[in-house]
Order: structure tokens, then sequence, then C-alpha cells
């Protein structure tokens, strides 16, 4: 009995082979090759795909190094008590901000001054260590008014010569001691002694030398009377013409010997300490000895590093005029003023870019204020206007002038305009004052520059200097005196140039007073020019907050506004001021910090120290004008200048870390991880509708196999790939959590690795966001909870919506008994009984009705005509039943209405079982490919034949045998050989 059921089954075998086989082939083996292709091409897809990406991030994370910044100190800021100075020096030297690795001489105990290093502060020290160490320096309050007396007295020699007539200076006096003219003029060249004696106690007119040595010999004077006379008094009548007699009978050579000898024995000492008492017997002279000791020690003053650096400074800046670059400028006036250490510090970055930096602002993007070309200022100077226009043109200096233009060109509003206000800004206008008091010195040298220019080329007075330092006897004694301090006559005379450069001196610098002149008349006029742009009257009072308020509208519009003060407590005609002092300062909001937020929403390591976006506070100009108002209140109160200055002292910050690159990523870490796994997951939602659409998943459900084995089969399919990448990725990373793929979870990842802390046990509770209770724990719980609902969802909608080849069930079926314990046993089923009608066979008793169809109607929406209209039928359990009928009656229709493929449009289908529980024990042959595109051809006909022999061998007794029957791997054989 068991050989020929067997038999029976190979026979059936064989023809359901060879009828797969020939759709098969005829179907699919033209493509067969392109579904294995594709299929290992999209494997190797998926598993790269992930890793490519990883890769790419490992090859930027390469590209951008970590930003390593020392610890940070910060120069203090002097504000505008401290003095003007102090505070322009402050502006100037801290306008980046700069950062330290040790802490600033100004963080000190006592100490508020930063620029020890400068070369003017070194000038300055050495300069103070010198007049506390030598005595002699303290003189040159003396020797200054010795200069001027006998400034004086040259003056009067040279424009009132008739005061000192008849006045002179006597040879004898200022003859060095121990001197060797008298012994010359007896013994050597032989004069009388009753010659000799008026001679040396004649004296000199000093007014006849006020224009210089005149440019006679000794013999023109000595042979002439009249002009001995002029030079010299004597003191007889005879002393004249004896004179006359004895020195017009010498040879031209012996008076040459006798002027030599004159002034070698000439002691200029005594000369310039009698010369003034000509004039004014009571006068002191100019003490020569006092002179040089101070010029000694002001030479040893220039030997210092400090001054020759700032002799260095000058001279290139003079030789070769202003820098070639606005960078060396800087540089230079930083070395000169501020003298940083560490290259003059280091800018602190600041990767908070999203946040800090205003983009509309550098883009010239601004809603708020019309643009506009520029407009001719009356109220300043032509060159202001040009200096302007340049700035407001060029996009890269825009910024920067819109910042500062209130502060140089803005208006201070204040209200009420009253008495007692006008007072406390009166007193708070002190720094103002001063720099107009500058510009006015400015102003003052277009007069004086001139005059001094005149005095130093062209005076009678420097011109006789000139002269007497060129004579050989004058520049000798110099030599003697100044040789010893590496300062010559000729160096002298060389800085005293007048002339052209082809008449100095061989071997002289090509350096003299006229280039110190030019570089100092140039400074003068520069920085007069600029102040010119400046605006020094900047209060204005008005009666009250609304007028103000509607003048600064206004002079936004033109950004000259800087701030308003306002008074509340203050009435407008009062003329004292109440004991408290209450006012509110009112300021652009572009111009101070931002209050919408107090700290950043992302945490970022590094101290706020971007002198633009984190100091608006400072360099706005808020801190500068509370300090003026609040000193001005205490002075107006007390009645008295208090001398305090405030200096701002930011906090040092540690040393810290940080990366460019995971401050992006981290941004972008979500979008990377959904890129990771966007293919995997597309592949497998395109997967598993074209396997509905191709009736796959109904055809596999024919076969036995339920929804659920389905779902998770699509699981564990696609988990295995991304699983198979995970693996990939956590052996290159060591061990990161990569599974954590999505949203806040792999922000707060990146996060904690941004801080260098890295995800924990212990921290896998809280946030890296302050006063945030979301963690990383929390999303892991939502993803666990999203696949559970994404399940039920799915679920849901699989079994209410199967699609056009499924039998929908209804909205509330979880609640149906049936769905949950299933159907009942077939046996303890009633027989189905069908209404007698005469016109058909009666129906055979004794048999088990499997599925009774009655009045089947089906009507598809696209066709009026029915495709089943009216059918009845019964098949029976265990019983073969002809299912016939013509082209078009419908047998093709029912049969999927039956396996629950299509619903009916009216009529009953009644099965003993359920009708989703009926396509485990209904299977049918399908018409039409279904073929699954990831298994090759002779798996598919394997498991063709075990699901067709399944049915009536549930037990799986004649599979197996099936198997060994050669007639049947013969039939399967060439299947093999199909390319797939």
């Amino acid at each position: 009995m068991g050989s020929s059921v067997l038999l029976n089954k190979v026979f059936d075998l064989h023809v359901y082979i060879s009828t797969c086989i020939r759709k098969l082939i005829i179907c699919n083996i033209h493509f067969g090759f392109i579904f294995s292709f594709f299929s290992q091409l999209r494997f190797l897809v998926e598993l790269l795909w992930p890793l490519s990406l990883f890769l790419a991030l490992v090859w930027l994370r390469k590209t951008n190094p970590l930003y390593r910044q020392h610890e940070c100190h910060f120069p203090n800021k002097a504000m505008p008590s401290a003095g003007t100075l102090p505070w322009l020096h402050g502006i100037f030297c801290n306008m980046n901000n700069p950062c330290f690795h040790s802490p600033t001489p100004g963080e000190g105990p006592g100490v508020v001054s930063n620029y020890n290093n400068s070369i003017l502060a070194r000038v300055y020290k050495d300069a103070q260590e010198l007049l506390l160490e030598d005595p002699e320096i303290r003189d040159l309050g003396r020797i200054w008014e010795e200069l001027i007396i006998m400034t004086q007295f040259m003056e009067t020699m040279r424009t009132n010569p008739e005061r000192i007539a008849g006045r002179g200076i006597r040879i004898l006096d200022i003859l060095k001691d121990g001197e060797t003219l008298t012994s010359f003029l007896l013994e050597d060249v032989g004069l009388p002694d009753i010659v000799v004696f008026q001679l040396i106690n004649a004296q000199v007119r000093p007014e006849q030398f006020a224009y210089g040595v005149p440019n006679l010999t000794l013999k023109d004077i000595a042979c002439s009377q009249m002009l001995l006379d002029r030079f010299i008094i004597f003191s007889s009548r005879r002393g004249l013409p004896s004179v006359h007699k004895a020195m017009c009978a010498l040879s031209q050579e012996s008076l040459q010997r006798v002027e030599d000898a004159l002034y070698a024995n000439v002691d200029f000492f005594k000369l310039f300490q009698l010369l003034p008492t000509v004039l004014n017997r009571n006068a002191p002279g100019a003490d020569l000895k006092a002179w040089g000791r101070v010029m000694s020690s002001v030479t040893q003053l220039a030997r210092k590093p400090s001054v020759q650096d700032l002799l260095v400074f000058l001279q290139a800046f003079v030789q070769d005029g202003r820098p070639e670059f606005l960078g060396h400028l800087v540089s230079s006036l930083s070395d000169l003023f501020c003298g940083y250490p560490e290259g003059g510090g280091s800018r602190v970055l600041s990767f908070n870019w999203y946040e800090d930096n205003n983009y509309k602002a550098f883009l010239g993007i601004d809603s708020t204020r019309k643009k506009s070309s520029y407009l001719y200022d009356n109220t300043t100077t032509p060159f202001c206007n040009a200096l302007i226009q340049n700035l407001e043109s060029n996009p890269l200096t825009r910024i920067a002038w819109s910042a500062v233009k209130p502060l140089l060109m803005g208006k201070i509003l204040f209200a009420p305009d009253s008495p007692s206000v006008w007072q406390i800004l009166k007193n708070a206008n002190s720094t103002f004052e001063e720099l107009e008091r500058l510009r006015l010195l400015t102003k003052a040298w277009e007069e004086v520059g001139p005059q001094l220019w005149y005095f130093f080329q062209n005076s009678l007075q420097m011109n006789m200097i000139r002269d007497s330092l060129k004579h050989p006897t004058v520049r000798d004694f110099l030599n003697s005196q100044l040789g010893a301090e590496g300062l010559t006559a000729e160096h002298i005379i060389n800085f005293l140039h007048n002339g052209s450069p082809e008449s100095r001196e061989k071997g002289m610098a090509d350096f003299d007073w006229r280039n110190i002149f030019s570089a100092v008349d140039r400074a003068l006029r520069l920085l007069s020019q600029y102040l010119e742009c400046l605006t020094l009257d900047k209060f204005e009072g008005y009666p009250d907050e609304t007028q103000l308020t509607h003048q600064a509208l206004h002079l936004l519009e033109e950004n000259k506004f800087w701030a308003g003060v306002v008074f509340p407590d203050i009435e407008p005609t009062a003329s004292s001021l109440p004991p408290h002092v209450k006012y509110k300062i009112r300021m652009d909001i572009d111009a101070v910090q931002k209050t919408n937020k107090i700290k950043d929403r992302y945490w970022d390591p590094g101290p706020r120290a971007d002198p633009v976006d984190d100091l608006r506070y400072i360099w706005g100009g808020f801190a500068y004008l509370q300090d003026m108002i609040e000193h001005g209140i205490i002075k107006t109160q007390t009645n008295t200048e208090v001398p305090i200055g405030i200096y701002l002292q930011q906090m040092p910050y540690p040393c810290f870390v940080d990366d460019v690159f995971m401050i992006t990523l981290n941004r972008a870490f979500p979008i990377f991880m959904v890129l990771a796994w966007i293919y995997s997951v597309s592949m497998t939602v395109k997967s598993i509708v074209l396997e509905k659409e191709m009736r796959l998943k109904e055809a596999m459900k024919n076969r036995g196999i339920t929804n659920g084995v389905i779902w998770c089969t699509w699981f564990l399919d696609s988990f295995f790939m991304m699983a198979v990448s995970t693996f990939l990725l956590t052996a290159l990373i060591m061990s990161l959590l990569s599974q954590v793929a999505f949203g806040f979870g792999t922000e707060y990842l990146s996060r904690y690795e941004e801080q260098g802390l890295g995800l924990q046990w212990g921290n896998i509770r809280t946030s890296p966001l302050e006063g945030d209770e979301y963690s990383f724990l929390f999303s892991i719980k939502m993803m666990l909870f999203d696949a559970f609902l994404y399940g039920i969802i799915s679920w849901y909608l699989d079994n209410v919506f199967p699609g056009d080849y499924g039998l929908p069930q209804p909205w509330y079926f979880p609640v149906q008994e049936s769905y949950w314990l299933g159907p009942r046993n077939p046996k303890a089923e009633k027989t189905a009984t069908a209404d007698a009608n005469t016109f058909f066979e009666p129906e055979p008793a004794g048999l088990i009705p499997g599925v009774c169809i009655q009045n089947l109607v089906k009507i598809f929406a696209n066709r009026p005509k029915p495709a089943v209209d009216g059918m009845n039928i019964t098949f029976y359990e265990s019983q073969i039943t002809a299912f016939l009928g013509h082209n078009g009656a419908g047998k093709t229709t029912t049969m999927p209405i039956v396996r629950s493929h299509h619903a009916p449009s009216s009529g009953i289908v009644q099965c003993i079982f359920l009708m989703w529980q009926g396509k485990k024990r209904v299977g049918m042959f399908s018409l039409f490919s279904q073929v699954n595109t990831d298994r090759p051809l002779p798996t598919h006909f394997w498991h063709c034949a075990d699901w067709w022999l399944g049915y009536s061998d549930s037990h799986g007794l004649y599979s197996a045998q099936i198997r060994h029957v050669p007639s049947v791997q013969h039939l399967i054989q060439p299947v093999s050989t199909i390319p797939y």
C-alpha cells in the first residue's frame, strides 16, 4: 500500500515539477543571473555602506586635529576713572583681549599696570632709577634756569646791545688756573711787561660776538686802533696805543701763535660762568661742569637697552617712513606702548560659531537699517569724510567701524536737562576735557612748529653755536670733556647740521634734528587730523525721556548714538541731588550683551574671551559710561575729587582641549547615523513592498508560513546586516556604543565625548546639558518603546489593510475571541447543511464539508460584470472535487476568495476553520509567477515539492523519500545548471 502511494506521489510530482520548470524557465531564466548579481552587490553595499561613512569620519578626524589652549590670564582693563592715558593705553593694548600662559602683573595685589615690559615703561624705569641714584641729575631744574638766562643774554646782545655797552669780561678772569699765556707773551713773543699787563687786564666786549666770530684776522684787529677799541676795553688810556704799537709790530706768524695760546688758555667754564653777569651782576652763571656731569648721566641713560630700543624704533620710523603693512605698524606700536610677553599673547578662539558670530552683520544683512550711499558730513573735516567713506565702503572694516563709530562720533543724551544733572555730567566729562586739551595742543603745534623749525634752521643763536662748535679750540675742548662718554663735538655738529646732505662731514650718519622734527611734526599733524574726527562735545540734554528716545532713534539711523542716561528721580528744575541718585543707561541692543539668554544652549569649553561678542559691555561703551557717571555722582555729592581709579579684571581660565570636529559632528551625528542605515532600511522596506506586490507573502502563507514568522524573518534579515556592520564599526572604534543610532541618544553620546568624559555607567542616567531631564538611558528606553509601538502598529495595519491580495480583518479584530484562541476542533464542527433544492443532486451523506460556498458574488470595481455570480458549491474533506467550468465562469476568482486573497462582494464562504487559519490546510498552485529573488531556482523546486507533498504527507513521511528517487533527481538536476 505504501509503495503504491509513493509511486503515485512520484508520478504526480513529475507532472508538478515539469509544470514548475516550464513556468519558471519561461518567466525567470533570462534574469536569474541579474537577480543573483544584484543580490550579492546589495549584500556588499549594505555591509560596507556604514563602514565607508565611518571611515570618512575618521579621515575628517585626522584632518582636523584637536585645538589645545593653554591656561589663560587676561590683562586688566582700565576705566576712564583710572586716567585718560591709562584708559587709552588699555584700549589700544587690549584691543584683542590677549591670553597669557602666566599671571599678568595686574593680577598681583597693589599692581595695576601690565605694561612694565614696554619700551616706554622701561625707559621711564631707567630714568627714574637714574634720578634716584645720581644726585647730579636732580640739578636739571637749575640747569634749565641757567639755560634760560643764557638765552636771554644772547637775545639781548642781538636785539638790544646798548644795554651792555661798555661792559665786558676781563681776559685774566677767563684764563685757566696756572695759565701760561703771560709767560708766553713775555718770553716767547718778547712783548714788554707793560703791554702784557695792559692786554691781560683788558676786557672783551661780548656784544661784538653776538653774530658769531668776526671774519677778521688778529693782524687786522691789532693794526687798527678803531677795531682794537671795538673789541677790547682797556683799563687806561695809554693801554690802547701801547698795545696797538706792540702787537702790530709782530709778524702774522707770531700773531697766530698768540691767538692759539689765547684759546689754549681760555677756561670756558669760567667764561660761561661770567657771561650772564655782564647783563646782570647778580645773575648766576652757567655751570658747565654741572652740565657736563648731567650730560654724562644722560649719556649713561642713553646706553641703556631700553633707550637703545627706543632709538631704533624712532630711527626706523623716521628713515623708512610709515611701515609698509598695517600689521607691522601695530606690532611696532605694541612693542612701544604695551610690551606684552609671549609675542603679545594669543587669541582664544571661539568654536561656538553657530551662536557667537553675527553673520548678518558680516554679510551686511540688516533688515532694521536701510542701506544707503555715504552722505557727506558737514560737521567734520574733508579728511574725516574721506576716511569714514573709505571705512564704510570696505567690507573688512565696515563691521569694526560700525562698532566703534558710536564711541568716537556718537552723542550721549541725558534727561532731564536740569542744573543738578549738568553738574554730574560736568564732573563726569573730565576725560573728554583732557582729550579736548590734547586736540588744542596739536592745533597749537601748527603755529609753534614752523617757529621751532626756523629757530633750529636759521636763527642767529643756533648759527653762532654751530660756528663756535666748528672752531678747532672749542671742538678740542668739547672732545676732551666728552670723549670718555662716547659723545664728540662732531656728533653734536652733525646733529645740529642744517645744510644739504652733501655738505655733511664724511663718515657721519645721515640723521639730525630735522629727522626728529619731521617725525614729530608728521605724528602731531596726523594726530590732529584724527582728533578732528572725534566728537568730544558728547552730552546733550532733553527735558524728558520721550524726547530723548525720539532723538536717539534719529541718531541710530546715522549710527551716532552712544547711549542715553535717564535720571528718573530728578525733576527738570532741580538744582540739588537727592541722597540716593538713581539712573539708567539706555543703549542700542547691538552694542551690549544680548539678554535673550543668560548662557549658551550647548556647553562649550573655553573662557568668554572674544573681544567682540563676549566683552560688549566694555567695548560697546556701557562700562566706560557707567564709570564716568558713577564718579561724577560721587564728586558732585561729596564735592571732593576721589583719587580712585577702577580696573576690570577678567577671571583666569584653566587649560582645555577643544575639538571643532566633535562640535561640528555632534550637530550632524544623528543624520550620519541615519545615513549609515538608510540603505539597509530602504532596501528592507522595498523588499517588503515588493513581496506583497509579487504575492510572495500570500504564497508563503499558502505554504503554511504564519504572518509572525514572515515578519520575524525580515527582522532577522535586517538585523543580521546591521549587526555585521555594527560589529565592524565596533571593532574599529574599540567598543564604542555604536548601536545607539538615532536622535538625542547619539547627540548626547557625542557631547560626552566632546567634554572628554565619554559615556559611562555613572552618567548614562544624566544629561550633559544643565537643567535637561533627557538622558542617554531615556533615549534607549524610548527606542525600545518605539520598536514595540511600531510593531503593534505594523501588526494592526497588516491585518486591517492587507493590500489587494489579502482578506482584511475587522477593525475590532484584537477583541475577537476567535482571533486569539484559534479555531475549534474541526471534528466538533457541525456538518453544514444546504437548503434543499430539487434542481441539484443531493449532498452525499457521511462526508464532512470542508468549504461551503453559498451565493458567492464578486464584482471588481473597474468591471461592471460580476466575475462570480451566485456560485454554490461544497468541498468535502478527503475528497477530490472537480471544479470545472467554461472560461470566465469564475473558477480562478473563486479560489483566491476561498484563500482569503480577495473579499467577496456578497455571499458566504463557510469553512470548518477560520479563513486565516485555512491557509494552513488549503493548498493551491498559482497560475502566476511567485519567484523569490533571494533563492536560487533549485531551492524553489525542492521547496515546492515539499510543499505539494505536505498536504497529504503532514508528517513528512514521503518528503524525505521523494528526494532520493532517481527519476526525481534526474528531473531536478537540469534545473541546477540554470545560472542564478
